[in-house]
């Protein structure tokens, strides 16, 4: 994952891949669990790729966050709901 500094630097990441028309997985979405803004993307050998950032900042004291299995979508991909089976059956 490429971390990046703010949610504006991951909308500039998604204007590059787009204007390159590089092929595009998953995003501009935000993660469930952390909270993070995030893009996947193919690189030219075919590679899966994420720009990141943000999300939760771990502190011992903090709550603990529970996720149920029927929420895996709205955890893993916030905005979409659905774990897609094409993001889960590439592996690079």
């Amino acid at each position: 994952s490429f971390n990046l500094e703010s949610w504006h630097d991951v909308g500039h990441a998604a204007d590059i891949i787009s204007r390159f028309d590089i092929s595009l997985d998953i995003g501009p979405t935000r993660h469930g669990i952390t909270r993070g803004q995030t893009i996947y993307f193919f690189d030219p050998s075919g590679n899966r790729n994420e720009t990141f950032c943000g999300g939760y900042i771990y502190y011992p004291d903090n709550p603990r966050r529970m996720w149920q299995a029927e929420n895996a979508g709205k955890a893993i991909f916030y905005y979409e709901k659905v774990l897609h089976d094409r993001f889960m059956t590439v592996n690079t």
